[in-house]
């Protein structure tokens, strides 16, 4: 077993072997693409994650208005987030390294995932998260066995997170410092899988647009990388744009020449995960080599979003609604066209946060055990629908 200690790009041969020939023994997934990662298969702590769905949204296609529209639904993944594929490598390598205790700063979806894999690989986990994010990301954090503990803000989060690196050795699964700078590359390329798997969906082709809720941009660079990968093994001769969909418009102004260790004015947000008022040099330079954009999406624009999603059968986590939001922007914007395929990156489960649209719902009626009392819930034209 092994780790590419310096993360050295594949070779364009291992690429080629990574696509054309599955790893031996190990299911679809993260693991078949170990040849063009930087943690050999033999190495990896694994829950069986990857292989997610790319899922045909024709009614959203019609609503945002695009020919063909696609959700990559990483919801699917063993502690239902995109996250899992950065915390499968990023444990490997910890665990390869003998650390003591893998550490994370997460307002919950990476807590989770670092926090299961770490137990799945019986190493001591410590979770620094806000004290402002929903009981159910705590609770879940801690279901995993993680010692986690809530402070006020990003900055004290990663103080404290930075002691326990510098005084104990913890290995870090997250970003430790601001402004950010991104997490551990390792986990990063665990990302690359995102944009092989893609690419196979697809037919082996790449759509015109990738869009995906984005903040420090970790899974931003590991999908350009990935990408990148595949152009340089001639296994396709382009790459997607991407847009990155924010709630702060923090991506936007450094494209714009803007500062990257200014803060950004922030508020309360259902896209919770994103709330950062920060963002990173990796994700500019994800979006400028892929001539991408950037695109910020309101609060009610998500919320309607994630009611607009269950209707097609997808319970997306607030931030995850925000790729959506803004793709269906980018399109009245006229940068995404029409005729364009789209691939939306639906990164985690709305039952992370499940009341964030209470507010928009309206109650559930408790009813006498008669059918026509049920009926009588009904508004006049739901009630023809179900009873003609």
């Amino acid at each position: 077993m092994g780790v590419n200690l310096e993360c050295i790009p594949p070779t364009s041969g291992q690429v080629r072997a990574a696509m054309e020939q599955p790893v031996k023994d190990v299911p679809a997934g993260l693991w078949r693409y170990a040849a063009a990662l930087p943690v050999a298969a033999d190495a990896a702590v694994t829950l069986g994650e990857g292989g997610t769905p790319l899922i045909p949204m024709p009614r959203g296609a019609a609503r945002i208005g695009v020919e063909r529209l696609f959700a990559k639904n990483e919801s699917a993944n063993p502690t239902w987030s995109h996250k899992d594929r950065l915390s499968s490598l990023t444990v490997s390598a910890a665990a390869i390294s003998g650390a003591r205790a893998v550490t994370a700063a997460s307002t919950g979806n990476h807590g989770a995932s670092v926090a299961a894999y770490a137990a799945r690989a019986g190493i001591p986990c410590v979770i620094f998260t806000l004290a402002s994010v929903p009981e159910t990301m705590k609770t879940l954090m801690q279901s995993y066995g993680a010692h986690v503990v809530a402070l006020d803000t990003l900055e004290q989060r990663y103080a404290v997170m930075g002691q326990g690196i510098e005084r104990f050795g913890w290995y870090a699964a997250t970003n430790a410092v601001s402004p950010p700078v991104g997490s551990d590359p390792y986990g990063a390329d665990g990302y690359k899988t995102i944009a092989y798997e893609i690419f196979e969906e697809m037919g082996r082709d790449v759509p015109e647009w990738i869009v995906l809720p984005v903040a420090v941009g970790d899974c931003l660079r590991g999908i350009v990388r990935g990408f990148q990968d595949l152009v340089a093994a001639d296994l396709t001769t382009r790459i997607p744009r991407v847009a990155a969909a924010e709630v702060f418009p923090i991506i936007g102004r450094a494209l714009d020449g803007g500062s990257l260790t200014d803060a950004a004015a922030t508020r309360p947000t259902a896209a919770f995960s994103i709330a950062t008022p920060y963002t990173t040099f990796q994700a500019v330079e994800a979006v400028r080599a892929a001539d991408g954009v950037a695109v910020t999406v309101g609060e009610a624009e998500l919320l309607e979003m994630q009611l607009t999603l269950g209707r097609e059968g997808l319970f997306a986590e607030g931030a995850s609604c925000v790729a959506f939001a803004g793709a269906e922007r980018l399109v009245r914007l006229g940068t995404i066209r029409p005729d364009d395929r789209v691939v939306c990156l639906l990164t985690s489960s709305g039952l992370k946060d499940p009341f964030a649209n209470r507010d928009r719902l309206t109650a559930v009626a408790h009813i006498e055990p008669t059918l026509d009392a049920f009926i009588q819930t009904l508004d006049d034209a739901t009630a023809a629908r179900l009873t003609a």
